[in-house]
C-alpha cells in the first residue's frame, strides 16, 4: 500500500487534536536475540530544508521551512519486550499520532504543514548501540487540507473508515491549504477535501459514517502517559539508552 501511495507523494494531515497515519507504519523485523529484551521506538525527521507547495500538479518547494521540534519520539507500548517477541508478529506504530500543535502537551509528533518528512525506527537493545532504520516509500508531505486528488482518492479506497465514501458517487478536487469547506469529513482526511454532493440523502450517510469513524479514532487511552509510565518502569540501563537516543535525535537535526 505505502509503494501505491508513495507514487503519488503521500500526503499526511495534521490536526491540533493530533492525528493517527494513514497508512500508518507497521514493520516485520528480524536479526534480533531472542532472549534480549529491546525497545522499538519512532520518530519523524525532516527530509530537507524546504517548505512546498502544491503547484495543481506536483510538490515545489517554496520557501524555506520552519525550525523543527525536537525531541519528540513515539516509544512502541509493548516496549520493552524480547526480541522474541518483536520478531514473531507485524509491529504496529498505529496509535502514534501527528499535530500542528506547537504547544502539545499530549505528546504526539509536532509537524509543520507543508513540509515533506520521513519516519525513522528506533531499535534500542538494553546494552548495544541503537540501531536506526528507514523506508524512502514512507516519506511524506504534510498538511492540514489533502493538495493532490489522487492521494484523497487512495485514502477514500484504501481507508476502512472511509465505508460512506466509496457507497456514493462523488466528484472531489483538492482544497486550498488552510482553507478547507468540507461538510464531511472522512477519518484518515479531516478538513482536507471539497466533497460535491447533489443527493441530501447521500450526504446525511456521509455524515453518519464519518461521525462513527472520528469516534474509532479518539482513543480513551491517553498514549503519552502510557510512554511515559512505560518509562519510568525500564531498568535504569535501558532508560539510560532512550534518553541518549532522544538526546542524540536532537543534535542530528541541529
Amino acid at each position: 500500500m505505502w509503494n501505491e501511495f508513495y507514487r503519488c507523494s503521500t500526503e499526511m494531515v495534521l490536526t491540533k487534536q493530533g492525528r493517527r497515519m494513514f497508512p500508518y507504519c507497521r514493520y516485520w523485523v528480524s536479526g534480533m536475540d531472542p532472549y534480549q529484551k529491546y525497545i522499538l521506538a519512532m520518530d519523524i525527521t525532516p527530509l530537507d530544508t524546504h517548505k512546498y507547495k502544491w503547484n495543481g500538479k506536483w510538490w515545489e518547494p517554496g520557501g524555506k521551512a520552519e525550525p523543527h521540534v525536537l525531541g519528540r519520539a513515539f516509544i512502541h507500548p509493548e516496549s520493552p519486550s524480547t526480541g522474541q517477541y518483536w520478531m514473531h508478529q507485524p509491529v504496529s506504530f498505529y496509535k502514534l499520532k501527528l499535530t500542528n500543535n506547537i504547544l502539545d502537551q499530549e505528546g504526539h509528533i509536532i509537524l509543520h504543514s507543508m513540509h515533506r518528512y520521513l519516519p525513522r525506527l528506533h531499535v534500542i537493545p538494553a546494552d548495544k548501540a541503537t540501531e536506526t532504520f528507514t523506508f524512502p516509500q514512507t516519506e511524506f508531505f504534510a498538511v492540514t487540507a489533502y493538495q493532490n486528488v489522487q492521494i484523497t482518492q487512495l485514502k477514500i479506497d484504501c481507508n476502512p473508515f472511509a465505508k460512506g465514501f466509496r457507497e456514493g458517487t462523488m466528484v472531489g478536487r483538492p482544497s486550498k491549504e488552510g482553507k478547507p469547506k468540507s461538510f464531511a469529513q472522512v477519518k484518515d482526511s479531516p478538513d482536507s477535501k471539497k466533497l460535491e454532493h447533489d443527493d441530501p440523502e447521500s450526504t446525511e450517510k456521509l455524515k453518519e459514517s464519518l461521525s462513527l469513524s472520528e469516534h474509532s479514532d479518539a482513543d480513551t487511552e491517553n498514549e503519552s502517559f502510557i510512554a511515559k509510565q512505560e518509562l519510568k518502569s525500564l531498568p535504569n540501563s535501558q532508560s539510560t539508552v532512550l534518553q541518549n537516543l532522544l538526546l542524540k535525535l536532537n543534535q542530528l537535526h541541529r
